[in-house]
């Protein structure tokens, strides 16, 4: 076997490619079952409740079946899941409605979207967009894969707020993602992330409507900035600094309305630029991000009422928005060298 190839003097050797074992499947979203080495009439059913109404069709009927599994959960605007049939099969959705990323964790995958066609590895995933015809017209036996359905509002509205402006109806993606980038490796470490994390009992996915969102839109806007695109090329290129006025107003918001938790795409709008010129307005100006000046000024007034008295630390922390009374507490004390609990009794002691 041939030894692989080091990067020579000046060169940067890439990663190897960041994926899951061959065997790693197995342990995906073992706690978000659906189905499992049940008939292909029944994963097939599943499949298109949870995704899309499919057509799916066995290849070669002299090969035994192996292990047939459909594990995946919906949230709010991603349906992610692991799907294996464990036989050569083809499957054709057709228009899918939706935006869709499959990520090979075992096998390989003959993917095509309307004119275009790429098999998906280990090492290179498949991007869908909604209009176009999507059949799988080879899926092998051995193949499992990461199932991502991304809605179409998510997908557009995430990058008009970033982008600042409208965006057609359909976002063209390229069909091949190259999984071997390092881009890459940072955005299959989101995607580990949120599997794990709506795969742990009782975990915060399952307390915190926010957390849920924030690993949603961290796994939709990283796909955008990653995979080339009709738009990439502008979401990319250096940002114009934006005037002033634009950073007002989402101060005077702020400071106005601190107790709402206002999302990026909401500060944005309310500037009327995208979210990445509101923060690098941000940055010069203030040196902070939107999101950091928000925080800021949640905890001042947090600091406020517990030195006049006005509550408990538990009810100011969920007045000012902190839906998480030990991150309050982490972050006054990181902010203000103190707990809330200590300023709460200086504030009782100076009003005596």
């Amino acid at each position: 076997m041939a030894e692989p190839r080091t990067a020579s003097h000046g060169e940067r050797a890439l990663p190897a490619a960041p994926t899951w074992a061959a065997s790693g499947w197995r342990d995906v979203l073992v706690h978000r079952e659906i189905c499992r080495s049940t008939p292909l009439e029944v994963i097939t059913e599943n499949l298109s409740a949870l995704y899309y109404p499919a057509r799916v069709q066995r290849l070669s009927r002299d090969t035994e079946v192996e292990t047939s599994i459909l594990n995946a959960v919906r949230l709010d605007n991603v349906t992610v899941g692991l799907l294996r049939f464990g036989t050569e099969v083809v499957v054709d959705p057709g228009a899918l409605g939706s935006y869709h990323v499959n990520v090979p964790l075992a096998g390989w995958v003959v993917s095509e979207c309307g004119p275009r066609s790429a098999v998906a590895t280990t090492e290179r995933a498949a991007v869908f967009t909604p209009r176009e015809h999507t059949v799988l017209p080879r899926w092998s036996s051995d193949a499992a894969q990461i199932c991502i359905k991304i809605s179409k509002s998510a997908m557009e509205d995430s990058l008009e707020a970033l982008l600042g402006h409208p965006v057609a109806s359909d976002i063209r993606f390229d069909l091949a993602l190259d999984l071997t980038t390092p881009a890459a490796a940072s955005w299959l470490g989101v995607l580990r992330l949120l599997l794990e994390e709506v795969d742990r009992p009782d975990g915060l996915l399952s307390r915190s409507v926010t957390h849920r969102e924030h690993l949603e839109k961290m796994l939709v806007d990283g796909l955008l900035h990653l995979q080339a695109h009709d738009y990439l090329e502008e979401l990319l290129e250096p940002q114009p600094p934006a005037r002033p006025r634009t950073v007002k107003r989402v101060v005077e918001l702020i400071e106005a309305h601190p107790e709402a938790n206002y999302t990026l795409a909401d500060l944005a709008r309310t500037a009327g630029v995208g979210a990445r010129r509101l923060q690098s307005a941000f940055q010069e100006t203030l040196h902070t991000t939107p999101s950091g000046y928000l925080r800021k000024v949640k905890l001042e007034r947090a600091r406020q009422d517990l030195l006049t008295g006005e509550g408990t630390v538990i009810e100011i922390a969920y007045r000012w928005g902190f839906n998480h009374p030990g991150r309050f507490s982490s972050l006054y004390r990181r902010t203000f060298g103190e707990s809330p609990s200590v300023t709460a009794r200086r504030g009782q002691g100076s009003a005596r």
